[in-house]
């Protein structure tokens, strides 16, 4: 898969795709003691990152979560997790409001969707937070793209949920 739409940019000769460039997280300008310095068996960060959740008494399957996109992937799965766990069902999880951390760009702004309440705003900027709310329509794209599968262990039934902000769409048989 490619990182940041189209991966390097670069196209080989007579080809009809881009190279991907999921280093692009790695250092070589930082020393060789910055965590991301590239090394044997490290990953990047921006792996795919499915997640499956369990219940506690016995391990049975609770549900699978998914939540692609580069840095948001960890920050996704932890929100789609807490609002499972207040009692959301998997659409309703998936549709919530999303922030994001991003990865520098923005001098360490944390990104609020369209969405998330006044509120909760006004209380994040007079901690001191950095912020840029409001966020909507394709900007929408920097919060990933997920999907939930949950499973009702009383009667095995699974229950779906997919990203709106994508073209996944939630299907069964």
């Amino acid at each position: 898969s490619n990182y940041m739409g189209f991966g390097t940019g670069i196209v080989p000769d007579q080809c009809g795709f881009t190279l991907q460039n999921r280093g692009g997280g790695f250092t070589v300008d930082q020393g060789p003691d910055h965590p991301n310095v590239i090394e044997p068996h490290k990953r990047p960060y921006h792996t795919i990152q499915p997640g499956m959740l369990t219940h506690s008494d016995t391990n049975e399957l609770y549900a699978t979560i998914s939540n692609m996109g580069g840095f948001m992937q960890p920050q996704g799965h932890m929100q789609l997790t807490i609002a499972l766990a207040c009692g959301l069902d998997p659409q309703a999880a998936v549709d919530l409001p999303r922030f994001c951390i991003t990865d520098g760009t923005y001098n360490g702004a944390a990104m609020i969707e369209k969405g998330v309440g006044k509120e909760v705003e006004d209380d994040l900027l007079s901690m001191g937070h950095n912020m840029v709310t409001g966020i909507s329509g394709y900007g929408r794209s920097l919060f990933g793209k997920a999907q939930i599968i949950k499973r009702y262990r009383e009667t095995g039934v699974l229950w779906a949920g997919s990203d709106g902000r994508s073209d996944g769409c939630a299907m069964g048989y």
